[in-house]
């Protein structure tokens, strides 16, 4: 498969990126990394007519930078930079194993960056084909059809999940993104970045390019960790993935946040279920309890667009929720 014919731009500022993309709008496609774009383009599943390379970018838009009440990480900063900062890695290791998870240590230290990961488009079986193979399928609604392959001639909605590793622990982080246009700047909440539309996945204007990832700066007692499933050790996507983020303060549980990957078109929040354990010890036994809670909650979303069967990932949801939350509630504690 080879790549389609398109413009190659390359500002050497900000101000330029933003006024190049306000100009050629939806035919143009930012190219950070380009491990998620270029491959689509060889499928065939986008046909931009000019790419705008962000390498000029990178040395404004990466880094860790620690401010009053928040950290702000740059959303070039590359996956190897980010998941081996000492603060990252010393009070936010479950983003560092999220990090990690992504492709190859090759791509990490190259090509991928934080920003986009996030980026992203979800997936789906029949959608991230050869274009010969989607030659035999109707286009379905990420191809501009009216249709959906894994949902049936009935699906009123695209199927494709969310298979960001990034995307999901920061979610469980209460992340928030800053996008900037030519005509100024917005904060969104990663909850609302992520649309849960699979046609359209990030709220993301097409004069919009995301800048930085926002973070709470970790407080004492806080636990975070990334639990993936997957076919492979490295270079593949999630089957099912759960990024949880404890927080123990004189032996019970403040805050609890959890959300999983690979199930829904945006990170799926599970409030409901960990809500119950708030004020509680950490035992293994209420853990346990808000784990099959999730799993219950996470069931209905379930759908047969992924190469493990839909019945097997609903019963690794409390599986995998378990193990989170107990390496989360341990790290929480003082563990490792």
């Amino acid at each position: 498969m080879s790549l389609p014919y398109f413009e190659y731009l390359a500002p050497q500022g900000l101000a330029e990126a933003l006024e190049l993309k306000a100009l050629w709008g939806q035919r143009a496609a930012w190219l950070s990394g380009g491990s998620d774009l270029l491959v689509r383009a060889k499928q065939g599943l986008v046909s931009p007519e000019a790419v705008i390379s962000l390498k000029n970018l990178s040395p404004k838009l990466s880094g860790l930078r620690e401010e009053a009440d928040h950290l702000r990480l740059g959303a070039q900063t590359t996956l190897h930079q980010a998941l081996n900062h000492p603060l990252i890695a010393r009070e936010l290791p479950g983003l560092a194993e999220a990090l990690s998870a992504i492709g190859a240590p090759t791509l990490q230290q190259r090509v991928a960056t934080v920003g986009g990961n996030l980026c992203a488009q979800t997936r789906c079986l029949h959608y991230n084909q050869s274009a010969l193979w989607r030659a035999g399928l109707a286009p379905c609604f990420k191809l501009g059809g009216e249709l959906c392959h894994p949902g049936g001639a009935t699906a009123d909605r695209c199927r494709s999940t969310c298979q960001s590793d990034g995307a999901v622990m920061l979610t469980a982080l209460g992340a928030s993104v800053v996008l900037q246009s030519s005509a100024g700047q917005r904060a969104l909440a990663l909850s609302d970045f992520f649309t849960g539309q699979g046609e359209r996945p990030q709220d993301l204007a097409p004069d919009e390019l995301l800048t930085h990832i926002i973070l709470e700066r970790p407080e004492p007692g806080l636990g975070t960790t990334y639990i993936k499933m997957a076919s492979r050790g490295a270079m593949d996507f999630p089957l099912l993935s759960a990024g949880a983020a404890l927080r123990v303060e004189g032996g019970l549980v403040t805050s609890a946040r959890l959300a999983l990957g690979a199930v829904f078109a945006a990170p799926l929040v599970l409030k409901t279920a960990m809500d119950p354990l708030l004020g509680l010890p950490p035992t293994p036994e209420n853990l346990a309890q808000a784990a099959a809670q999730a799993g219950r909650d996470a069931a209905p979303f379930m759908i047969e667009n992924h190469s493990a069967p839909a019945a097997w990932r609903a019963q690794m949801v409390p599986v995998a929720v378990e193990r989170a939350l107990a390496k989360a509630a341990q790290r929480a504690l003082g563990g490792v």
